[in-house]
Formats: C-alpha cells, sequence, structure tokens
C-alpha cells in the first residue's frame, strides 16, 4: 500500500509540474532584432508555420510603425529548440 501511495503522489507532483508549462492565453511575441527596414520575432514553435500568428502580425506592425512604416511577413526559420524566428520587412 505504501508503494501505492507514494505512486500516486509522485504522479500528482509531476502532472502538476506539467501543467505549469502550459500557457493560459496566446503567446507572446519576442523582437529579437530590429534595423528599421525590418523586425524578427522569436516564438515557440516546434516545426514552425507557413505564416505567424496574429499575435506577431500585430507585434510587427506596432515596431514597424515606430518608423512611419508598416510590415509585411517575409519568411520563417527555426533557431534552436522549440523557437521559430519570423522576419517582417518595415517599408
Amino acid at each position: 500500500m505504501r508503494h501505492f501511495v507514494f505512486g500516486l503522489c509522485v504522479s500528482v507532483a509531476a502532472l502538476a509540474a506539467l501543467s505549469a508549462c502550459v500557457s493560459d492565453g496566446p503567446e507572446k511575441p519576442v523582437v529579437s532584432a530590429y534595423s528599421g527596414s525590418s523586425v524578427a520575432l522569436q516564438g515557440f514553435g516546434m516545426f514552425g508555420y507557413e505564416h505567424p500568428k496574429p499575435e506577431f502580425d500585430a507585434e510587427a506592425q506596432r515596431v514597424c510603425a515606430k518608423g512611419k512604416k508598416s510590415a509585411e511577413y517575409a519568411s520563417t526559420r527555426l533557431v534552436g529548440e522549440y523557437r521559430v524566428e519570423y522576419l517582417y520587412l518595415c517599408g
């Protein structure tokens, strides 16, 4: 019986630790580079996306607007384990 209780406690602890990794909202894009003519945004992604999520489009528009320009999606690349970088041109 003691082994069952111990195993149950370990399982509950593991489940609690994994649930902390789950996002409770849309992912926040991170600006990894900005040159005035382009902006690169990074986010979580295992295989990448053909086109970024709307949150990334909005952040790119916000950053490019600082230079009175608009953002246009250009490309996607994997930059590390579970990280994707989206490049936008500011024009």
